[in-house]
């Protein structure tokens, strides 16, 4: 059978065939052609054609909804950044860029800014109302002075015409340097007040907690200034004695080994045991109060600083370096008249940041606790006593009736420490961090020879033979007496437990140890056996004073207590 190639004519009304029109374009949609004008034209031959436009074909209805889309996340709206400025401690000027980009697909225009309190300015475009153009994005500098309120914390706002209100919300403690240097005569001292709610028992066991994170930090000294400088303290007091100062650490003052041009990002010092950290302050001070920079802190390195902003001017070699601490006084100084042009002004400092420093615990165990077994000077006398809980029922009449609710004396031991150069001085502080104020417990030894061997201990012995005390008969393997500490003249140290006694005679007495020593031991090689108690801080308040600068010497005195916590 012969196949025929064809194409399918749709035939028009009256018999006119449109051969530019495919089928199913006459059973869809109607399409505005030029032929449609001259469709109506009669032609010889042929009836008259009617227009059917437009034509449509299983028309029915469609359920739908609008899903979001890239437009709508960044389109049709005014975008701001950044959203917030937390610029710290403000001790000059600060100016962050702020970008502005009107998203709308039509120019808007920005009524006003609002929100810029003393002491910020935003500048970098023309004064409102000005025209925002569409899709474009536009600069603002806005800059913060230390001259305004110390505590700064609002919001600075860019008003539209379409009532679009993007705004920078802006915080920072605005302050200004403490430049006068104090007198070391009496030393600076410095205070670490910890907090730590007990709760004890009659029988004197404690829960101890800790309530803050850092202990508050606190500086005291007396300060001189004559000439200008006391027209200076006096009006700076008189001004600004009641708000943020940028105070110097004074002990950790050192010199610049090297001249610090202008513009400098970097400052060549030593940083360890320093009070420096990223984020701090620095200051730098010439030769009179008049003379002082105070820079911010990105990183602190094992070289040097480097800095936040660059610094503002030249340094000479032997500038005074300084770390700094956002801190206030406490109260007003006590100002001493010594001249007309001289006066004394006792300063005390509370800091008024975060103060964090690393903890440190000895690494030397017994019983699982650490020991502080570091020896304490003993130029000056020291509390070593005891205390009793006393309960006293005493009706007023009848003699009254005292109990001793813990049955035990819970010793008290004082000590003071000497401390010479910057790594002393940064271990004690950590230990007074590591303590948590009164929290945490260490074994502490009396370093006083409380115990005299008088015979010779073998390897394998588990008895001492010590001259006669009275240890039998009052103390006994009891609790506070029953811990020791044998210091060899060779400097090796053995720390056990007293389990019993026995007097062999009124001349000697036998103690038990709960392990033996290991090596032999002859009297003429003890340097002391003292007495160790598991004990705490007496106060949350650890003082240093610093007689000299960082690389000098410093002294801590401190009472430590006994606690009970070895016997639950």
């Amino acid at each position: 059978m012969t196949v025929l190639n064809a194409q399918h004519v749709e035939t028009a009304q009256g018999g006119f065939t449109d051969p530019l029109f495919a089928a199913d374009l006459y059973r869809f949609e109607f399409i505005a052609s030029p032929i449609a004008a001259t469709d109506s034209v009669r032609r010889p031959g042929g009836a008259l054609l009617t227009t059917h436009w437009p034509v449509e074909a299983n028309g029915h209805t469609v359920v739908a909804s609008r899903l979001g889309a890239y437009l709508d996340d960044y389109y049709h709206r005014i975008h701001i950044s950044p959203k917030r400025l937390d610029l710290g401690n403000v001790v000059s000027i600060q100016t962050t860029p702020v970008q502005l980009w009107n998203a709308h697909l039509t120019p808007r225009t920005l009524s006003s800014i609002e929100g810029a309190a003393d002491g910020i300015l935003v500048v970098g475009q023309p004064a409102p109302p000005m025209v925002f153009p569409a899709l474009k994005e536009l600069t603002w500098d806005v800059s913060v002075t230390p001259e305004g309120q110390p505590v700064l914390d609002t919001v600075v706002e860019w008003l539209f015409d379409n009532a679009e209100t993007p705004g920078v919300r802006i915080a920072a403690n605005r302050i200004i340097a403490w430049t006068f240097v104090p007198d070391w005569a009496d030393g600076i001292r410095e205070r670490l007040i910890a907090s730590t709610d007990i709760l004890q028992s009659e029988s004197a066991v404690s829960q101890r907690r800790q309530l803050r994170l850092a202990p508050r930090r606190e500086f005291s000294g007396p300060v001189y200034a004559e000439g200008r400088e006391r027209q200076l303290l006096d009006l700076s007091l008189f001004g600004w004695s009641d708000r943020i100062w940028s105070m110097p650490i004074w002990p950790d003052i050192q010199l610049l080994d090297v001249s610090l041009a202008a513009d400098a990002d970097f400052i060549p010092c030593a940083t360890q045991y320093l009070d420096f950290r990223d984020g701090g302050l620095a200051m730098l001070r010439g030769e009179d109060a008049f003379t002082s920079e105070t820079v911010e802190i990105l990183e602190v390195l094992s070289g040097g600083l480097q800095l936040k902003r660059n610094t503002q001017q030249v340094w000479p070699a032997g500038t005074r370096l300084y770390p700094a601490r956002a801190a206030q006084l406490l109260e007003e100084p006590s100002l001493s008249k010594l001249t007309d042009q001289l006066i004394e002004a006792d300063v005390q400092f509370l800091v008024v940041e975060a103060c964090d420093w690393p903890e440190w615990l000895p690494t030397s165990l017994y019983r699982g606790r650490p020991v502080w077994d570091r020896r304490p000077d003993d130029s000056e006398s020291l509390t070593h006593s005891a205390q009793r809980l006393r309960s006293t029922l005493d009706s007023g009449f009848a003699q009254p009736l005292i109990t001793d609710t813990a049955k035990r004396a819970l010793q008290m031991l004082g000590q003071r420490h000497l401390d010479l150069g910057r790594e002393a001085r940064a271990l004690v502080r950590s230990l007074i961090y590591g303590m948590r104020g009164r929290q945490k417990v260490v074994w502490v030894p009396s370093h006083m020879d409380d115990l005299t061997l008088v015979a010779t201990v073998s390897a394998l012995a588990t008895t001492l033979d010590i001259a006669y005390i009275g240890y039998t008969r009052f103390s006994s393997g009891k609790p506070g007496r029953r811990d020791v500490r044998i210091e060899l003249v060779d400097g090796s140290v053995f720390m056990r437990r007293l389990i019993g006694s026995t007097e062999l005679s009124n001349q000697v007495e036998r103690v038990a140890l709960d392990s033996a020593l290991g090596v032999e031991v002859q009297p003429q090689q003890v340097a002391r056996i003292s007495w160790m108690n598991l004990m705490r801080f007496e106060s949350d308040e650890q003082e240093i004073e610093h007689m000299t600068d960082s690389e000098g010497v410093a002294a801590w005195a401190t009472v430590f207590r006994e606690e009970r916590d070895d016997e639950f």
